[in-house]
């Protein structure tokens, strides 16, 4: 008995697509210093859109870095 290849693509092409990870529903809101308050990140309801949101605000640039002075070791 020969299995139809057919058949064999459309349950590995399947397979695949389920796998894929979940696509934000949600828009996220604009990066600033009050959006991301941690009781703002949590009124989020998509949890993947929260959680971008969340990585999004954490790598946002910090406007007084100072860097340190320079040590002669």
């Amino acid at each position: 008995m020969k299995p139809n290849k057919t058949l064999l693509f459309v349950l590995l092409a399947a397979l695949i697509t389920s796998c894929s990870p979940d696509i934000p529903t949600q828009e996220m809101p604009t990066v600033n210093d009050e959006n991301c308050k941690p009781e703002n990140i949590k009124k989020i309801s998509d949890k993947g859109t929260q959680q971008k949101f969340a990585s999004k605000c954490l790598r946002r640039p910090v406007s007084d870095f100072k860097p340190s002075e320079k040590r002669e070791w």
